[in-house]
C-alpha cells in the first residue's frame, strides 16, 4: 500500500518551533483541500511560542497560521470556490446556528474554533478548511492577500466598533500593521475624516507621515498633545498593547467618545480616571475581537476595487523552512518592519 504523502507543517510548543512531516488530513464533505501560497505571522503567533494561556479546546502543540492565502486543490462540486481558485481564509470556524452567528456577531460563537489554534493552520504546505469560510481572491497578490484575514479584516472590525461618525476625528495608538490599516481604511471609507497616529519610532513616524497622516511622537503626554493640536477625538483605537495607552486615550476623547481596545494582553486595564469621570463624560470603552466573514469580504472588495492599497505592508518574506528566522524577526521588530509573511 502506498504511503500517504507527507505535509510539511510547523508545530509550536512553549519556547519551541519544530518543522514536521505529518500525514495529510482527511477532507470532510463541505471542506476544501488547499495549497498554501502565503501565510502571515503576527503577535498572536509569538504569544503561542511564549506559552500563552490557550482558549478552551486548544492544546499544545499548536499548528499555527491564521493569515492564509491559498489555492483550492480539492473541493466538492458546486460547494464554494473550485479547484484552481485562489482564496483567503476567514480564520474563525463558526456554527452558523447560534444566536451570536444569526445576529451577525459570529466572532462570539460559543463553539467557534480558531484557525492556527484549535485547527491546524497555514504555516504548512497544505491544509483543509471549510468551503463556506473561503473568500475568492484570484486577482490579488497572495503575499499581500495573506494580510486580509487578520491584519486588514481585524482593522475593519475595530473601525466598525469605534462607531466613528462621518467626518469625525479618530486617533490610532500603535501604527503597526493593524493600526496602519485602520488609518487607511478610515480614509478610504470617509475622505473627510480627521486622523492622528500615535507612534513610537522614527521609522513608523516616517512611514505614516508619507501617507499624509499627522503623527504624535511617543505615548507619554500624547493625550494632552492630541487635544492641543487636533482637538478632542470622537474615537481612539489602541492596538499598541502599551500599559499607558488606555490612560492617554481617555484624555483624547470628547464627551461621549469611544475607546476601542484591540490588543491581546493578559494584564489588567488601568485607567487614569474615576467612575465619576467615566460616568459624567459618558465615555464608552469596548473591546474588538477578530472579525466576521462579512468584514473579510468587505476589505477584500476594497482592495480589489483599488480603494485600499496593501503596498508596502509586507516587509519581510521567508520560506516555510525559514520559520525560525521569521519568528526571530517578529520578536526583534527591526526598524522598518511592518508585517512578516511565510511562503510555502
Amino acid at each position: 500500500m502506498d504511503a500517504v504523502p507527507a505535509n510539511l507543517r510547523l508545530a509550536v510548543s512553549p519556547g519551541q518551533l519544530l518543522l514536521e512531516n505529518a500525514p495529510k488530513e482527511a477532507r470532510p464533505a463541505g471542506w476544501a483541500r488547499l495549497k498554501v501560497l502565503a501565510c502571515g505571522i503576527c503577535g498572536t503567533d509569538l504569544h503561542l511560542l511564549h506559552g500563552m494561556k490557550l482558549p478552551i479546546g486548544a492544546a499544545y502543540p499548536i499548528f499555527p497560521g491564521h493569515e492564509v492565502a491559498a489555492e483550492v486543490i480539492e473541493a466538492d462540486p458546486g460547494c464554494g470556490p473550485q479547484p484552481g481558485s485562489r482564496v483567503v481564509l476567514h480564520p474563525l470556524l463558526t456554527c452558523g446556528r447560534c444566536q451570536e452567528c444569526i445576529s451577525g456577531r459570529e466572532n462570539h460563537c460559543a463553539s467557534g474554533e480558531m484557525l492556527g489554534v484549535h485547527r491546524a493552520g497555514g504555516l504548512a504546505q497544505e491544509m483543509i478548511w471549510r468551503s463556506d469560510r473561503l473568500v475568492p481572491a484570484d486577482d490579488l497578490d497572495p503575499q499581500q492577500a495573506a494580510l486580509l484575514p487578520d491584519a486588514v479584516a481585524t482593522a475593519f472590525h475595530a473601525l466598525r466598533r469605534s462607531n466613528l461618525p462621518q467626518g469625525g476625528k479618530l486617533a490610532v495608538i500603535g501604527s503597526g500593521g493593524v493600526g496602519t490599516n485602520i488609518l487607511q481604511i478610515s480614509r478610504a471609507l470617509d475622505p473627510a475624516v480627521t486622523l492622528v497616529a500615535v507612534v513610537n519610532s522614527e521609522g513608523t513616524a516616517r512611514r505614516i507621515s508619507e501617507l499624509g497622516i499627522p503623527v504624535i511622537h511617543g505615548l507619554e503626554g500624547a493625550g494632552r498633545a492630541c487635544k492641543a493640536d487636533f482637538g478632542e477625538m470622537d474615537a481612539v483605537i489602541d492596538f499598541s498593547g502599551a500599559e499607558a495607552a488606555p490612560n492617554e486615550a481617555i484624555r483624547m476623547l470628547r464627551k461621549g467618545g469611544r475607546l476601542v481596545l484591540g490588543s491581546v494582553r493578559d494584564e489588567r486595564v488601568s485607567l487614569a480616571t474615576s467612575y465619576t469621570g467615566l460616568m459624567t463624560r459618558e465615555i464608552e470603552i469596548v473591546g474588538s475581537y477578530s472579525s466576521t466573514l462579512s468584514d473579510l469580504r468587505a476589505v477584500t472588495e476594497l482592495v480589489r476595487s483599488g480603494q485600499l492599497s496593501l503596498a508596502g505592508l509586507v516587509t519581510h518574506i521567508f520560506a516555510l523552512e525559514e520559520a525560525e528566522q521569521a519568528f526571530a524577526v517578529l520578536e526583534q521588530r527591526p526598524a522598518g518592519m511592518v508585517r512578516v509573511v511565510v511562503t510555502a
